[in-house]
């Protein structure tokens, strides 16, 4: 197959939306795969915006914005890849602490004069979600502390390894906890939240000499804590906790690990370590150590064949089960059609899977390895029993009968417009129903439409139809962005230069990749796009006036972000969701906040201005 270029822009975007659907429970794709994506993207633009977030945004309306940014670690691969660290930091002959690397869900708890204010997710580190609600259910947080200041507890939400927690599709304990978390509203029961666990290892607000300490006073305060028994001073020291993480307590613990992390013992010792480097995505005195992938052999039974939006079939290996990094495991993708057959899968081979880091499951290799695959390759797709084609390294439907694309296509687009009424199972359940066949069918929904449909009560279905209003007016790059063309987005949009509806249906510039999927796509979906466009708006897109600044927004304002958007606009100055060479302005109340933003603005010598000043 032919090398195509590194795009990194369209690398960044894959990676946030894997990270994006990581932290929402819908992973897709392996630890390993992910890592390798990052580490590309890294060689090809090591300055890259993406290497600035951590996390994902939540997917609730209710936001936290936290005092001090919850910040992602380092990571290395081998002891030597910490050592050199090590060297690099001038810690060499120090104490340092190992803790677990626990695969969870980062969370905060806030208390205010030893009574608890809040519970939220780490987020994108900035700004998490609020999820007070699990605090309830989950005895490991407590309700009060013993202490007078202003503080956050921080550690991980997960579900124990040795849990009674019903599981029969033996799913990832950790994506269950996120599942169990974002649970809420009136069609949902909570009472599976008392399978998950709160494990404390950071305090903000309260001064420690060392780690350790931190760690005894954690455990004084009732806090469920983390192991605390490992430290190190010489490489030998820490190769043989490395040893002995693989081999016992990457099994022991009651917490599935995907790595551990080695933190300076001694905590005056962190500013100064910081103060070296620039602090926007991990702080520079701890380094996460990844653990190798762990694979074994087991059996193939069949290959199942799922319809993706594009009409793509993608194939998820079933396997006789098997344990890996403490969850059983049964399915595993195998990505496209060509790799099935490059594979030369077979019923009954015995096969090679791998969790890499305790995530994603994914096929290694096949032992049998026939000259044929048999048996296990659709002749029909798999949802509507239409005809399949050979596309590229896909299998792929073209029918426009096929309702699995359909259904796909409206949660593409809910998603897409932050219609956070609209679940995927709550998009299955209408069309089930037979109030929608497409997503113009939304835009036709009244509130009797939602009666007898399973997961509507009134209050949702309320939510429902304002949300849909709320999505009548767009761009042509946003109503463009929402209907999920393979490449094709807003920039991609503002690139073509089209501007409004007409320019859209006359764009015939095939140059490059993204104008040949557009022209494509209109070819053969004209008369929906038309048919959409009549139940929407499409307002023009802010004119960049001469003399315009390119404005950035941090920390919390006088008004909803949205609001504050319009308001720069109609200024004549043009929003940029994140700081870069060309930003102009920075607005922010608090000049001490230290977010990312804020760092990096600093750094590149831009103008700061509070709200008041800039909206004057």
């Amino acid at each position: 197959m032919t090398k195509t270029a590194i795009n990194p822009k369209e690398l960044a975007k894959r990676l946030l939306d894997a990270k994006e659907a990581y932290y929402n429970d819908e992973p897709t794709m392996s630890d390993e795969d992910f890592d390798a994506l990052e580490d590309t993207l890294r060689k090809a633009d090591s300055g890259n915006e993406y290497f600035k977030a951590v996390g994902a945004k939540g997917n609730s309306k209710t936001k936290l914005k936290h005092d001090v940014p919850m910040l992602s670690a380092a990571k290395s691969k081998t002891v030597a890849e910490v050592w050199a660290w090590i060297v690099k930091i001038g810690s060499e002959g120090k104490k340092h602490q190992v803790e677990p690397k626990i695969d969870g869900l980062s969370a905060t708890v806030k208390y205010n004069k030893g009574k608890l204010v809040h519970v939220a997710t780490r987020g994108d580190g900035q700004i998490g979600q609020d999820i007070s609600h699990v605090q309830a259910f989950i005895k490991t947080i407590p309700k009060n502390i013993d202490c007078k200041e202003e503080l956050e507890v921080r550690g991980e939400l997960y579900i124990p390894k040795t849990s009674k927690v019903p599981n029969p599709e033996n799913k990832p304990l950790r994506n269950m906890a996120v599942g169990f978390i974002n649970r809420k509203g009136e069609n949902h029961s909570l009472d599976d939240l008392k399978y998950v666990k709160f494990v404390a290892y950071q305090v903000v607000g309260k001064k420690f000499q060392t780690e350790s300490a931190k760690l005894e006073w954690l455990e004084e305060s009732g806090f469920n804590f983390i192991e605390r028994n490992l430290t190190f001073t010489t490489e030998a020291q820490l190769s043989k906790i490395h040893t002995d993480y693989l081999s016992t307590y990457r099994s022991d613990w009651e917490y599935e690990t995907d790595g551990m992390v080695i933190v300076v013992d001694d905590i005056s010792l962190h500013d100064n370590i910081n103060s070296k480097y620039e602090v926007s995505h991990h702080n520079h005195y701890n380094m996460a150590l990844k653990p190798p992938s762990e694979g074994k052999e087991t059996k193939l039974i069949d290959i199942e064949w799922n319809v993706s939006r594009q009409g793509k079939l993608i194939p998820v290996a079933i396997v006789e089960p098997v344990v890996l990094g403490g969850a059983t495991v049964q399915r595993c993708t195998l990505n496209n059609y060509e790799n099935v057959i490059n594979l030369k899968l077979h019923k009954g081979d015995r096969v090679i899977i791998e969790r890499a880091n305790d995530v994603i499951p994914f096929f290694k290799e096949n032992l049998d390895g026939k000259e044929k695959a048999f048996g296990v390759v659709p002749k029909k797709c798999t949802s509507c029993n239409g005809d399949l084609e050979i596309e590229g390294i896909h299998l792929v439907c073209n029918s426009s009968r096929c309702v699995e694309q359909d259904i796909l296509k409206v949660v593409h687009w809910v998603k897409a417009c932050e219609m956070e009424a609209f679940a995927e199972a709550s998009v299955r359940q209408l069309f089930a129903a037979g109030k929608i066949k497409n997503i113009r069918d939304l835009y036709s929904l009244k509130s009797s439409d939602f009666n007898g449909v399973d997961g509507f009560g009134s209050s949702k279905s309320k939510n429902a139809l304002e949300q849909i209003e709320a999505t009548k007016e767009m761009t042509i790059g946003q109503f463009v962005d929402r209907l999920g063309i393979d490449l094709v987005g807003e920039k991609a949009m503002k690139k073509m230069g089209i501007t409004n509806s007409k320019e859209l249906f006359a764009f015939n510039d095939k140059t490059f990749v993204i104008g040949q999927n557009l022209i494509e796509y209109l070819k053969e979906n004209k008369d929906f796009v038309k048919d959409l466009l009549e139940c929407v708006t499409i307002t023009k897109p802010q004119a960049v006036k001469a003399g315009s600044k390119n404005v950035c927004m941090t920390g919390g304002g006088p008004k909803k972000r949205d609001e504050l958007i319009k308001d720069i606009q109609a200024k004549g100055d043009q929003y940029v969701d994140h700081v870069g060479k060309d930003t102009n302005i920075l607005v922010c109340e608090d000049p001490a906040s230290g977010t990312s933003k804020l760092a990096k603005a600093t750094k590149l010598g831009v103008k700061l201005m509070s709200y008041s000043e800039y909206f004057k």
